[in-house]
């Protein structure tokens, strides 16, 4: 285990299991989305603010941005993935922010299957790797710290953490013309997340 992380590295998991006894927790890691948390932010809300979902893991649309909406409270911000293969889908915005790092996804790495294409596993465990080597461009860190302004609004008026609240706050403070900088200031938090305090 200590080949793969060290103490203090964020990691996203699925809690599986907690010991009455010794509170012991059992944690399990399906897919490759889970693992290692590189170049981003990470914060905290109150797990009340937190509906379960179905997916935690989304990207938001248009903006180049993925967040991790844990059941605990806690939130991870960072850029979005690149897609596998350069194709990008409509809600993702992962190749423009690869293609602006001079970044792509190669298959000819690795160990090859029957039809001669890296394992799917290989790839997307090169694509992480990629991805935290890759430096964020201002652009990108922009949108992640307006992101967690967003969030953060949103804790402060104690009003549900969705993918579609933090969108709703954050196209506010673009409509708005608000600075990153400024969008902490009380009356402006206020302004932001009205419409998402009316919908409360």
């Amino acid at each position: 285990m200590r080949q793969l992380f060290a103490e203090g590295d964020l990691l996203s998991a699925e809690v599986q299991q907690v010991a009455q006894s010794d509170g012991t927790l059992m944690l399990h890691t399906r897919s490759l989305r889970y693992g290692k948390l590189e170049n981003g932010v990470v914060m905290h809300v109150p797990p009340a603010l937190v509906r379960r979902m179905r997916q935690h893991m989304c990207t938001l649309s248009n903006i180049g941005v993925d967040v991790l909406i844990g059941c605990n409270g806690g939130i991870w911000i960072q850029r979005s993935m690149p897609k596998v293969g350069g194709a990008d889908s409509a809600g993702g915005g992962g190749s423009a922010a690869s293609a602006a790092a001079g970044t792509s996804i190669s298959t000819t790495a690795g160990a090859m299957d029957e039809d001669g294409a890296a394992p799917l596993a290989d790839t997307l465990q090169k694509n992480r790797q990629r991805h935290a080597a890759t430096a964020v461009l201002p652009d990108e860190r922009e949108n992640i710290v307006r992101v967690r302004n967003s969030v953060e609004c949103l804790r402060l008026v104690h009003c549900y953490v969705t993918p579609d609240s933090i969108m709703k706050v954050y196209n506010e403070a673009v409509r708005l013309g608000v600075k990153v900088g400024d969008m902490m200031r009380p009356d402006i938090v206020l302004a932001l997340t009205e419409p998402t305090r009316v919908q409360k």
